[in-house]
């Protein structure tokens, strides 16, 4: 299952003191919707870069969906990608000599994408990159003196450090107080549109 961040609001509170037609208070409500989930998602990126280090806002929005409300389903969601990032060219990485690489910045968590185990300071040390038979490049790790005893190294995806890390509460609490600010602003608007 991808996590995903839903807001959730009661209207009729919010409605009832503006005095909306039922066609307005849809629009109010939807235009709200989508303008509260553009805020939540930059607001995940840029928290969400404080455990990724090194890592673009932008390309951190990729891994944040945003599924849209529409006249026809009025709920918007931000899904988070479970995908693992890289730490080739990611978290200020740099070669060293013939094949190894050291890291400016670390993010919370590195893995290995075969087993899931957590990796410690003395087997980052002894990570080089390597391309595979693709051409893609990848930062891996030996596990023991054994040559065949390597793996690629990762970082968790987005949706977990959501989970574990406790992102997820301080954004659903940012996007219900935004929420109920923008529908106002928009119901004060199509307000406006009615008197002129």
């Amino acid at each position: 299952m991808i996590p995903a961040i839903d807001i959730r609001h009661t209207l009729n509170s919010l409605s009832a003191d503006l005095g909306l037609f039922p066609k307005e208070h849809m629009a109010a409500a939807v235009r709200a919707l989508n303008r509260t989930m553009t805020t939540v998602r930059a607001a995940s990126a840029r928290t969400l870069q404080k455990e990724y280090p090194g890592v673009k806002i932008a390309d951190l929005k990729k891994r944040l969906k945003f599924r849209r409300a529409t006249s026809k389903q009025m709920s918007a969601a931000i899904d988070f990608s479970g995908r693992r990032i890289a730490l080739f060219g990611n978290f200020g990485m740099r070669a060293v000599g013939k094949w190894g690489v050291r890291f400016s910045k670390l993010p919370w968590r590195i893995e290995g994408i075969g087993t899931g185990d957590p990796v410690t300071p003395e087997i980052l040390a002894r990570a080089f990159r390597q391309r595979g038979r693709g051409g893609r490049a990848s930062v891996m790790a030996r596990w023991s003196k054994y040559r065949q005893s390597h793996e690629i190294l990762v970082a968790p995806g987005v949706a977990r450090a959501l989970a574990e890390r406790g992102i997820g509460d301080a954004l659903v609490r940012l996007g219900r107080t935004r929420f109920a600010v923008v529908f106002v602003q928009e119901a004060k608007f199509r307000l406006s549109k009615r008197s002129a």
